[in-house]
């Protein structure tokens, strides 16, 4: 009997396709298989036709189908493919068969292989191809066929098709198959979505972002990745990494900023081991910070961070000297606002305001610094601004220190520092 590609046919056929694609999931088989197969089947009074002597072994390859005999279907559509001459449109019925007779034995492979042809057939209505080619994806990520996944999305894309699931799959399956610049364009395209809609990208897009950018020894967008990590998330590995890379570039006034690398740590809530809780203690000491330097060494011993272990002594040591300085600075504190008023630049009134902070009086500090930035001639105006910034966040000022932030250029690591309390204090998840 003639089998006629009609209206009817091609819903059957695409029932059919789906429902292959629901058993090589579920790993097994679709119970109404065969008898889709038998609808693709069925005359009709217009269409293309298989010749008489194709229809025969077709219509037993629909019987096997229909009883479960899945080898025996395949078997069958061997000898069509045996006859000479087959047509296009039959090759395409022996496709359609074939694939419903490996998705019930569950040869994936086979079913891979002969969905590629169905899809490429002239055969195929327009308004299927989507949904094929979305099946074939799927089963090619199941079969860890990644290359093939990554060939067909694109033609699936120009169908029409948008799962925001597989959208969210193509750049993973790019990187997997090594084309890390594609993965870097597709992961930044959905990131980019993320944004321009308001909402917060996720932990795991931004990773893979920052890993495609790693893989291609992009410095810089590993870095822009990394700060978007930790200003959405709020971890603490992320922040540690973005403040030691950053401070370990080239050309970053380490020494000098080492003390502002420390402050930004404990701000975003990275924990000092006693090391660098000691190291930072020294430093404040020495630049006449006393009160900065003494609080952190009574919080590191009450914490038990500091006072244990070898070093012991000495921070003990620095302890006293620190607690000592802080008192004698409490002590002159008159004497220095009178020498602030009186300075001829700015530097006196911006090291007394930092000293002011350090002992908790940061509204004080911000006064005396106003008066610092009035008078000028600063040695180190790049420093100062990010200070200030810095004291600003202390007294609770954000949209003012976000301001002077804006406002530091250095190219000494100063304006990296400044970039990086920015984001901080932009960040959604800043406590």
């Amino acid at each position: 009997m003639p089998i006629r590609h009609t209206v009817s046919t091609r819903r059957a056929l695409r029932a059919l396709t789906l429902a292959t694609l629901t058993a090589l999931a579920a790993g097994g088989t679709a119970p109404a298989l065969a008898q889709q197969a038998a609808a693709a089947a069925a005359p009709a009074a217009s269409g293309p036709t298989v010749r008489p002597e194709t229809a025969k072994p077709l219509q037993e390859a629909q019987e096997a189908l229909k009883a479960g005999k899945h080898q025996e279907a395949l078997d069958k559509l061997v000898t069509v493919e045996a006859i000479a001459g087959l047509t296009p449109y039959e090759r395409y019925i022996v496709a359609r068969f074939r694939l419903a007779a490996a998705s019930g034995k569950g040869e994936r492979a086979l079913a891979m292989q002969t969905l590629q042809g169905v899809i490429d057939s002239e055969f195929v209505p327009e308004a299927e191809r989507r949904s094929l080619n979305e099946a074939l994806i799927r089963l090619a990520v199941q079969e860890k066929q990644f290359a093939l996944a990554v060939k067909r999305y694109p033609v699936y894309v120009a169908n029409g098709g948008n799962s925001p699931e597989l959208r969210e799959l193509y750049p993973r399956l790019l990187a997997e198959t090594g084309d890390q610049a594609g993965a870097v364009r597709e992961f930044g395209a959905l990131v980019q979505a993320e944004e321009a809609a308001g909402r917060v990208p996720g932990e795991a897009l931004l990773s893979r972002l920052a890993l495609a950018h790693g893989a291609l020894k992009d410095d810089a967008g590993y870095l822009a990745t990394l700060g978007k990590l930790a200003s959405t998330t709020g971890k603490t590995d992320f922040w540690n990494e973005l403040i030691v890379r950053t401070h370990q570039r080239p050309g970053f006034a380490d020494e000098r900023l080492r003390l502002d690398v420390y402050r930004l740590k404990m701000a975003v809530g990275l924990p000092l081991p006693a090391g660098e809780l000691g190291d930072m203690a020294f430093r404040a000491n020495q630049v006449g910070l006393p009160a900065e330097a003494q609080k952190l060494l009574d919080e590191g011993f009450n914490s038990g961070v500091l006072g244990k272990d070898a070093n012991a002594a000495a921070d003990r040591k620095l302890r006293e000297a620190a607690t000592k300085a802080a008192a004698a600075d409490r002590g002159s504190l008159n004497d220095a606002e009178t020498a602030a008023r009186n300075a001829k630049d700015g530097n006196v009134p911006f090291a007394l305001g930092m000293a002011l902070s350090g002992a908790g009086q940061h509204d004080k500090a911000l006064a005396v610094m106003a008066q610092g930035q009035a008078k000028g001639g600063l040695r180190q105006p790049d420093d100062a601004l990010l200070h200030l910034g810095v004291v600003q966040w202390r007294a609770g000022k954000v949209a003012e220190a976000l301001n002077s932030f804006a406002q530091v250029k250095g190219s000494d690591g100063t304006a990296e520092l400044a970039r990086l309390w920015t984001l901080y204090l932009k960040s959604p998840a800043r406590k």
